[in-house]
């Protein structure tokens, strides 16, 4: 029986700025993640719907909440959000769920990966394990199953070959100590249906993910990155983030084009709601058709970020929204989001 192959079949994944069907949004669990949300739980319910409602402005938004929850989102939500009810235990759809790709004739189908809780971090996680199936089978995708464990938010691809991500996060031997980083390489491209892989040093320093490239840079346009910037005063965040710069200024992309840059600021963010792994970055920023959304901290930093997504994304509604609780968990909404891409049949 032949492997699937993503680029041999005439599949791959597009850029997260192609026209989308529909976004899918995690819902948080306070049962056994007492430790990540606390007290702080109906704030960041509140956030996240939020977020759904003005998703939802924009295209077709699909909040994947657990079954014991999914009344209480729908409510919160508003009836022009979707609900669908999972028994995943985390809002990280980015993380957990499938990875979408386009055929060539029209197919829509989903890349499954195994989910490992960022390295066995939090149990429970079973329900995790199967989102990428439910929200697949629901979307009605065609399924190919990785052996390999991966994260969403671990890449960014461009959608003409180039996979961006970084060695923090996937070659920590906490996801795959079986696999060479030859052998890593070979299973995105099959899978993914990319050419060129492009590492970045990543953030051993981070805690949460290792080092997911989404709080660290973007492709926005073909040739073009979003980098989150780091302040010097930030010690050694500030030379991480510079190293990974680095990386991407020696680098080119599958077609032998080096980069553009833009870069969004580092919020000074003194309101952390007592957590150790908030996500204070603009970086972890969503695209949906017509608009572009991120995090206002309400720090002077965020009038700043507004005009660079104004001048990364001019063809789109810049959309800062009040949701700084959602942080506390480590991520905020492109952790929490995977998108649909729209297909259509040639």
């Amino acid at each position: 029986m032949n492997r699937f192959d993503a680029k041999k079949m005439g599949y791959r994944m597009p850029a997260e700025w192609e026209t989308m069907k529909a976004t899918w949004l995690g819902w948080p669990m306070l049962k056994d993640r007492e430790e990540l949300w606390g007290e702080h739980y109906q704030r960041v319910v509140a956030e996240f719907a939020v977020v759904a409602r003005t998703i939802a402005k924009y295209q077709r938004c699909v909040v994947a909440a657990h079954h014991s929850l999914a009344v209480e989102a729908q409510i919160l939500c508003g009836a022009e959000v979707d609900v669908l009810p999972v028994a995943a235990e985390d809002n990280w759809v980015r993380d957990c769920g499938p990875i979408f790709l386009q055929g060539a004739n029209g197919q829509l189908a989903a890349a499954a990966f195994p989910f490992n809780a960022w390295g066995n971090k939090y149990q429970p996680y079973d329900g995790c394990q199967q989102l990428a199936q439910d929200i697949a089978r629901h979307s009605g995708a065609q399924i190919f199953n990785s052996d390999m464990v991966l994260e969403g938010g671990s890449f960014y691809v461009d959608g003409e070959g180039t996979l961006l991500t970084t060695e923090s996060c996937l070659l920590n031997p906490n996801r795959n100590p079986h696999m060479s980083k030859k052998e890593i390489e070979a299973e995105l491209k099959r899978m993914l249906g990319v050419e060129k892989i492009i590492w970045l040093p990543g953030n051993p320093a981070e805690v949460e993910t290792n080092g997911h490239v989404d709080g660290i840079a973007s492709f926005i346009a073909p040739a073009k990155v979003l980098c989150q910037d780091a302040n010097p005063d930030q010690g050694d965040y500030y030379h991480v983030m510079r190293e990974n710069r680095r990386a991407l200024e020696l680098s080119t992309d599958a077609k032998g084009r080096s980069f553009e840059f833009l870069e969004l600021p580092s919020p000074v963010v003194t309101e952390r709601y007592g957590s150790e792994r908030y996500c204070d970055c603009y970086a972890n920023y969503i695209l949906v058709n017509g608009a572009v959304i991120s995090t206002a901290f309400d720090v002077p930093q965020d009038a700043v970020a507004y005009e660079v997504f104004a001048k990364a994304f001019p063809d789109r509604k810049v959309e800062l929204l009040p949701i700084p609780v959602i942080s506390i968990g480590g991520g905020s909404i492109h952790c929490s989001t995977q998108q649909q891409p729209a297909v259509f049949a040639k």
